[in-house]
């Protein structure tokens, strides 16, 4: 097939064309972040009012954060009305302190994310009427960078914002121009996540738009840090998550982004988890020097498990602090948290403070205790390594250099793959299920070009599983599914 991505940076021209043709019109908020050297100015003094040297900016923050080996809460909210999101922001940080160390993750409405932003203004005037929260998040476009500001100036720590979804560019540009951290870098993530139609190219094309956004604001000093994620659907082998973030890693750089939060979600097993974590950052590193960009930082954070929630606030409680020790005892910076609400609806500011008090005293309770390197950790990182390379190689070996070519082409042939995903690209063909210790691990590979010792280790694994279960079959992977949402019998 003829692929017209490229991984190259966008030149000022196509930057500016695709920014007056195609963002701004999105809705009539495009106007107000038309002049981008007074969105910039306007950011850079929004962000520097906070609490620390800091200042409201999430790069500098998790900067300091690793380098002095301490974590930064990152606690989410969303809620359709700006006055809804500035008191549950201002409750949460006064009944919790999440500042000095910690920042907000703030996330859109389903409508927004869709670019449907006539059903986000009836949710909006909805929830006037009703008088409660009738979207699943804050409609960013609909309301405008002004009252965005309004937002960010409620708080005393940086705010980020999750653009997810098909096309996040005018979130993105209003967020930016209001002091938050946006524009997430998540091509191959975001398909596989949340969409079902848009081919990989595309969407590569619209995620180079909002990270050269990012590398120009951070060029004219405010260091934007977008969230290179590996979420996927909740459910995925450790090394296509893994894969997942390196290989967005060299798109990213190439638009100038020189920040990137890399940001896994979590199967649970601590082993696995944390080994996921470090090669994932390795060779981010790695392969960006390999490329010339040899000026990026990368931090990392675990993302609480995105698969079935439990219903009762026990076991809900349960998940969130064993999700935030595996983050902790990894030594990574960034811990994100959920809350008891998870399993039926949006955070509400009551279970978001009572997460970030469960976080700030694990880190009490733990001290200064990491995991310790053992034989079991550095195998299972020599296995997700090998396959994130294998695939990293075969990649840039098909894309002649070009990772934006290899991935439209590892899809399309199916080497790039996974099992669950709404995304009809994907082709299917892989299995993966939880072994003796709730590891995950690949019952069929399909076609991904697995190193044959790889291949072993995760038979071997599942075999001891088989020992203690029985013949290992796919009904067992559906019920692996809930694995965490369903409590078992005693």
């Amino acid at each position: 097939m003829n692929y017209t991505i490229r991984n190259k940076r966008l030149s000022d021209d196509e930057f500016f064309k695709i920014r007056k043709e195609e963002v701004l019109p999105m809705w009539e908020t495009g106007k107000q972040v038309e002049n981008l050297d007074e969105c910039i100015a306007a950011a850079k003094e929004l962000s520097q009012v906070s609490l620390g040297a800091q200042g409201k900016r999430a790069a500098l923050k998790l900067k300091d954060a690793k380098e002095k080996g301490t974590h930064v809460l990152i606690p989410q909210f969303g809620r359709a009305l700006t006055e809804y999101m500035v008191d549950g922001l201002s409750y949460v940080e006064e009944h919790s302190e999440l500042a000095p160390n910690g920042f907000w993750l703030i996330y859109s409405d389903s409508y927004t994310r869709k670019l449907n932003f006539k059903k986000a203004a009836e949710g909006i005037e909805r929830s006037r009427q009703e008088g409660m929260s009738m979207l699943n998040g804050w409609p960013i476009v609909n309301f405008g960078v002004e009252e965005a500001r309004r937002v960010m100036q409620a708080t005393t720590v940086p705010l980020s914002f999750n653009s997810t979804d098909e096309d996040g560019r005018l979130a993105s540009e209003i967020a930016l121009a209001a002091g938050f951290d946006a524009c997430y870098s998540r091509s191959l993530q975001e398909v596989i996540a949340h969409c079902k139609n848009i081919p990989l190219d595309e969407e590569i094309r619209i995620n180079q738009y909002e990270q050269r956004l990012a590398g120009i604001y951070t060029e004219n000093g405010v260091p934007i840090c977008p969230w290179n994620p590996s979420n996927l659907t909740g459910y995925d082998s450790p090394g296509y998550r893994s894969f997942v973030c390196v290989s967005e890693s060299l798109l990213a750089a190439e638009q100038g982004v020189k920040h990137q939060f890399i940001e896994h979600g979590q199967n649970m097993n601590m082993i696995q988890d944390i080994a996921m974590i470090r090669v994932t950052e390795k060779l981010c590193y790695e392969y960006c020097e390999r490329f010339g960009y040899t000026d990026v930082n990368f931090y990392t954070g675990g993302f609480p498990f995105l698969g079935a929630w439990p219903p009762r606030a026990e076991e809900a409680n349960a998940m969130i602090a064993w999700n935030a020790v595996i983050t902790m005892m990894g030594g990574f910076p960034g811990v994100i948290l959920k809350c008891q609400d998870e399993a039926f609806a949006t955070p509400t500011k009551e279970s978001m403070a009572m997460s970030v008090r469960l976080a700030h005293h694990l880190v009490t309770l733990m001290g200064t205790q990491k995991i310790a390197d053992s034989e079991k950790l550095r195998l299972e990182e020599e296995m997700i390594e090998a396959e994130v390379r294998a695939l990293m190689e075969k990649c840039l070996e098909a894309g002649d250099g070009d990772m934006a070519v290899g991935l439209c082409m590892g899809v399309d042939a199916g080497w790039i793959d996974t099992m669950l995903t709404p995304w009809k690209y994907n082709k299917g063909n892989v299995t993966v299920m939880r072994d003796a210790e709730s590891a995950v691990r690949y019952y069929d590979s399909g076609n991904i070009p697995l190193p044959e010792e790889v291949k072993e280790y995760h038979r071997q694994k599942l075999s001891e599983r088989e020992k203690k279960a029985g013949q290992l079959n796919f009904e067992m992977a559906v019920q692996d599914l809930q694995f965490a949402s369903i409590l078992k019998k005693k």
